[in-house]
Parts: C-alpha cells; structure tokens; sequence
C-alpha cells in the first residue's frame, strides 16, 4: 500500500515538473544574461613589391597544409578592338589551355590532376584573373606552372578553334532566356549599345579573331607592373618571397601604357523599350537608370534604401507587388555602384503577360514612394540588421581578406573602407533613406525594357510612351555571299535538272506530298559515341514531327508551320527562335522538296565550277532561297547524282560549317534519295542511316498539334 502511494507521489511530482517546465522555461531564458561577443581581430596581409613591379601579398594561415593563390591583372574587354568583341576572353581561356612553350594545355592538366591542384585563368570586362590551389607541399608546382602559363604562353591553335566554338554555342544559346535578354538590352539602354560595358560577342566578331591578335594582346596588357599576387594558406612568408622571385622576379617590366576603362555618358530621360519573345507566357521587365561609383557618401543609405525597396522578402516592392496584388512570379530591386564605372539602379519583376502594364506602374508607384514615406521603424530594423548581423561573413574566410585588401589597394581604398561603411550605415535615419532616394532615383526618367509577347498585354505598351523595338535576332554566322552571273545562273539550272532527272525526275518528286522515315542515329563527340533511334514524319512544305530514343528517355519534337515545341518526361515548352529558323532552313535542303522546285520561283541556283570533295572532283551548285537560305549542293560531274551538301547549321556546340557526305542513295518509288549520310559538324561527326522509308503514309493530324499545356 505504502508502494503504491510513493508511485503516486512520484507520478504527480512528475506531472507538476512537467507543466511548471515551460514556465521556468520561460522565466528562464527571459532572465539569461548573455555575454559580450568575443573580439576577432582582422588578419593583415603583408604587402610587398617586387623589382619588376609586381605586388604580393601575403597571409599565412597554417589551420590546413593548403597553398592558394590569387592575380588581378590590369587588363579587360574594353581594351579590345569592337570588331574582334570576343579577344579578350579567348585570349584569357587560351592562356591557360593553350600551354606554354615548355609544355602543352593538356599536359598541364595531366600534372594539375595527379596531385589535385588547379591553375586558371581569364579576363573579364575590366580586369582579367588567375587563380591557382594545391597542397602546400606542391606550392612550388602550381607557382611555376602559373608563372608560366602568364609569362610564355603559346595559344595552340586548335584551343583558340575550341574556345570559339564555345563562344559561339553561348551566342546561339543567348536568346533562350528572358531574364538573360532584358539584363543584355538594358545595359545598353544604360551605357549605349556601342559601349564596351555593353557589347556583345557576334559570329562575324568571333570569326575575326587570329592567333595572332591573342599574342598582340597578351603582349601588350600581360605585364608584371601592373599585375598583383595574392597568396594565403600554409607557408612562411620569407620561404614564400624568395620562391616567388624565383618564378616572376625576372619577369621584364612592361612599357605599355594601360588606358583605364572610359567614362560614362548618360542623359536622364524616360524610354520605353521591346523585344517580341513568342515562345513565352510571362513578360520579363526591367526599369531604371545609371547608378553609382564605389567611394560614393550615398553608399550606406543606399544600401539601407535598396533593402527597404527591393532588397528581401519584406520589402515594399515584394509586399506590394507580388504580395498585395499578385503581380509577380518574382520582383526586385536595388541601385548598384561599380568600382571601374557607374553600376545601375533597376527594378526587375517577372508577371504573367495579362498584367504587364498594371505590373510595371505598380513598381514606379513604389518608386516614388521611396521619396516620400519615411521608412518604419520595423524597416528599417530589418534593413540595418540584414547588413550588420552579416558583417562579420565578410572576414570568415582568409581568401575574402586578402582579395579585398588587394581590390582596395588596386582602387586606393583605405584598408578599413569596409568597417566605415558598417559604421556610417549604424547611424542611417529614416530621413536619410528618404533624402538618398531623392538624389538617387529619378522615376519620372525610368528606362524600361520589356521582353515578352506584346499581343496578350493587358494593355499597349503605348500606354506608358513612345515604344522602340529591339531586334534580339541573332546574325547569321558569315557564310559566302551568293555571287551569280547570268551564264552562271543558266548552267546551274541546266545542271541541276540533269541531276534530278539522274535521282528520278521532278516528275516523281512533285507527287511526294508527305514521308515517314526510321533511322539510326550516331553522334561521336570527344566524350564518346551515342547512338539514337529517331522517327521523322514530315508533311510537305512546313510540317514536322520527330520522335528520338535517347539513352535519357524518348524526345518529341514537332512544327506545325507555325509554331513548335519539344517534350519529354510528360514535359512540353516551345521550341527555341534559333531552332525554328534552323528548322525551316533544312526543309529547302531536303530533295523531296528542292527537287519538285526545280522550275519555280522558290530559290537561285548558279554553277560555280569544279572543287574537291569526297576523294574527287564534284560540280558544284550554290542555292539562294526565296527566305535568303543559303547551301551548296555538290553533284558527280559524270553521272549527275548528288554527292553531298555544305551550309551552316546549328550542331549541338552552336552554329557551324555543315559538310554532308552521301555514302548511299537509295531507290524510294523510283527516286534516289540520300539514305547514308556522313555530317561533319566540325566538333563532331555525325552518321545518319536510314532503315525504313514510307512515301505519302497517312498522318495523324494530331502529331503536329500543340500540348494543352506548355
């Protein structure tokens, strides 16, 4: 009995201490007294210059064996011809890839990997960048090797081809995405279309560059006088000042006078600006003008009003536009400050194409408001503790220390112009921010760039002034313009005829109103083959659908004429601007329906002579459609068949030469068409074979028809 009231006992002390817990919880944690912050202390770099004028600067942190390295070189895009916009970058990709004249790109990479260390290079718009890291014990490696890489390099020839492949793959890539579009036009809205701030690599600008504009460039601009070193990590500093003598110390100076970046001109005055994208649902808006200089007074209230603004989740621009009235997928805004030249104050906000207009007046109210209501309390609480619970983030690496301390001294900062920054943004007053936004803002002068679909606006974008049109259109890449004499134009139809009447006769063609082909496809890239099973039905002159077994899961592709799109996984979304222009160019190069033309209107067709081709020699006939598609067809001067094809294409690498090889034709209802196919795509081969061929199948209407949802 007594055990049993002692269990009692306990299971109501029990029940006691748990529902008293919370309250002395409470009490507790309100009564805690919390301890000042430990003191850090701010790491300081040595600085030191060598003979030849290059500085160093040094931190030692033996934490982990790791040696890091980090170049700022006086350098950048706008020291580069507008002609060649593109050499700067090349030139700083290839420094590194290329190799040196000691040892080539790739065996640089072979020695970086077996002991887990990077060296890289480039040169951005105003400055170009190396960086190396390795174990400490390899210090003395990825030192040479970058010593090496800056001081000798030797830009191979086919890493120069590599890298412009790539920059063209970006330039045929770079109207896919809206943001990316509006960012690019509303620079030059800002600096001016021609200004190296806002230039934009072309195909034509690209193919103009030579190797030996990259070893005029790096000649010029490369140079130790006005380069700095940083390195930090596990190491002594005499040990690590004598090895980078070793290295760089006989590096000559450099007798070129390095121009800085120009000044900006800009005029105040309020434009509004469009690019038609079809292929979207949503418009993508930027507004705003030029913004600030780093050193600026403004600074630390402009940080504080671009919190406030559009800086987070609270802010006005959040809580009203997409919040309240539901306008937004996403909104933002801030002004920023450059150090080499005027950043830019913009508002970014992305709706649906049914609220564009009432999107964009809802963030010029914001704007304005900015001018006028005192931030609160709360927002500015939000907007202070947002910049200072975070200051600290700003020295918790050695690596953040040291680049800024060299970006300061580059731009003659005071070393602690970040901690006069903290300490004037701790006293901001509502009254600043507003004072700030009335020096700073000018939204009766906003520049607007929209990119979307003006037909589905909630209203013309001549609600809001006067409308400019941007051309986004990609340039062609430079083929050989289509030259003809008349005699040339005569012998190119008499002997495109002969070879049609060898393939079958027009005759025959003209009946082919539609087709149904099954072929294996295979790619071989350096990375390897890969072999696709595609289905193409095509319906005389513009309709196309396209079914590919990928190693990933089957793809769809289809055109109605009009309008296309691609889907796989169950997931549709239109088809890209370039890839429908790169569509329609091949339905002109395909015989069923180039032959059937032979005596229309729909294209030029001249002789040029004889060339080499596939192992011989070939007529060879160039093409100028109706829509200005350009191709060369090359026929068997004896017997009149086709041989092959060359135009420019879009490969998976971007646009590039087409060199087609038909290695088999084959009798299709009496036509021969090509059914073997060798593609040079330059960075890689591509065999085509066809297994099935089905001329005038019935087609299902249906394969054409756009998904429900996109």
């Amino acid at each position: 009995m007594k055990r049993h009231t002692a269990v009692q006992t306990l299971f109501a002390l029990a029940l006691v201490l748990l529902v008293a817990a919370p309250v002395l919880a409470q009490k507790r944690i309100k009564d805690l007294k919390y301890p000042p912050l430990n003191a850090f202390e701010v790491p300081r770099p040595e600085k030191i210059v060598l003979d030849n004028g290059l500085v160093l600067y040094l931190l030692e942190d033996h934490d982990l064996p790791l040696v890091n390295l980090s170049a700022r070189l006086l350098c950048g895009s706008y020291l580069e011809p507008e002609a060649k916009t593109g050499l700067a970058g090349i030139t700083g990709d290839v420094m590194r890839t290329g190799g040196t004249e000691s040892q080539s790109g790739d065996a640089i990479d072979e020695r970086l990997e077996a002991k887990g260390a990077s060296v890289e290079t480039g040169i951005q718009m105003t400055s170009g960048f190396a960086s190396a890291n390795a174990l400490s014990e390899y210090a003395e490696t990825v030192i040479g090797l970058l010593a090496d890489i800056l001081r000798r390099p030797v830009f191979a020839e086919d890493k120069i081809e590599l890298a412009k492949t790539e920059m063209r793959a970006e330039i045929s890539r770079r109207n896919d995405d809206p943001f990316a579009i509006n960012l690019r036009e509303f620079r030059k809205l800002i600096y001016g279309r021609e200004s190296p701030y806002a230039r934009q690599t072309e195909y034509a600008t690209i193919d103009l560059i030579r190797r030996d504009d990259l070893v005029a460039y790096h000649r010029a601009f490369i140079q130790p006088n006005t380069a700095q070193l940083a390195i930090w990590g596990d190491f002594k500093t005499a040990d690590m000042v004598a090895l980078v003598n070793r290295y760089f110390g006989d590096w000559a100076r450099g007798t070129t006078d390095i121009p800085k970046p120009p000044d900006v001109t800009y005029e105040f005055e309020p434009t509004v600006n469009y690019a038609e994208k079809t292929d979207v649902n949503q418009s993508n808006i930027f507004l705003g003008h030029i913004g600030g200089k780093m050193g600026d007074s403004d600074y630390a209230a402009a940080t504080v009003m671009n919190s406030i603004l559009g800086g987070a989740f609270g802010s006005r621009l959040f809580n009203q536009v997409r919040t309240k009235e539901g306008l937004a997928y996403a909104v933002s805004g801030t002004y920023t400050f450059n150090f080499d030249f005027p950043g830019f104050f913009y508002v970014f906000c992305a709706t649906k194409s049914g609220s564009t207009v009432k999107a964009i007046e809802e963030c010029k109210k914001e704007i304005r408001r900015m001018q006028t209501d005192l931030p609160t309390p709360e927002e500015m609480r939000l907007a202070k503790d947002g910049y200072l619970n975070s200051f600290v983030f700003n020295f918790d690496t050695k690596s953040e220390v040291i680049n800024r301390m060299m970006t300061y001294d580059y731009y003659g900062f005071p070393p602690d112009y970040l901690q006069t920054i903290k300490e004037a943004l701790e006293k901001v007053t509502p009254e600043d921010v507003i004072a700030v936004a009335q020096r700073k803002l000018h939204p009766d002068a906003l520049q607007i760039m929209v990119t979307g679909k003006a037909d589905e606006f909630d209203s013309p974008l001549t609600a809001l002034g006067t409308v400019t049109a941007i051309d986004i259109s990609i340039p062609r890449p430079a083929g050989e313009d289509f030259q003809a004499s008349d005699e040339e134009l005569a012998q190119g139809q008499v002997l495109l005829a002969k070879c049609v009447d060898a393939c079958g006769g027009a005759a025959r063609f003209r009946k082919v109103d539609a087709f149904r082909r099954e072929a294996r496809l295979t790619m071989n890239m350096p990375q390897g083959a890969m072999t696709l099973d595609v289905i193409t039905v095509r319906v005389i002159p513009d309709k196309l659908h396209m079914t590919m077994k990928t190693p990933m899961g089957e793809q769809t592709l289809a055109y109605d004429g009009q309008a296309g799109w691609m889907g796989m996984g169950g997931q549709s979304q239109p088809l890209p601007a370039a890839q429908i222009a790169d569509m329609k160019s091949g339905f002109a190069r395909e015989f069923f329906w180039l032959f059937r033309n032979l005596n229309g209107a729909e294209f030029k067709v001249a002789h040029k002579g004889e060339e080499d081709f596939a192992d011989g020699k070939a007529a060879r006939l160039d093409f100028l459609t109706r829509d200005n598609q350009q191709f060369t067809l090359f026929v068997n001067p004896t017997t009149f068949r086709p041989l092959g094809m060359r135009y420019m294409g879009q490969s998976m690498a971007g646009p590039a030469l087409m060199t087609e090889t038909y290695l088999e034709l084959k009798d299709v209802k009496g036509m021969l068409v090509p059914s073997k196919v060798d593609r040079d795509e330059g960075a890689m081969t591509v065999q085509y074979d066809v297994v099935k061929w089905e001329i005038n199948p019935t087609v299902d209407a249906a394969l054409f028809a756009l998904p429900d949802k996109m």
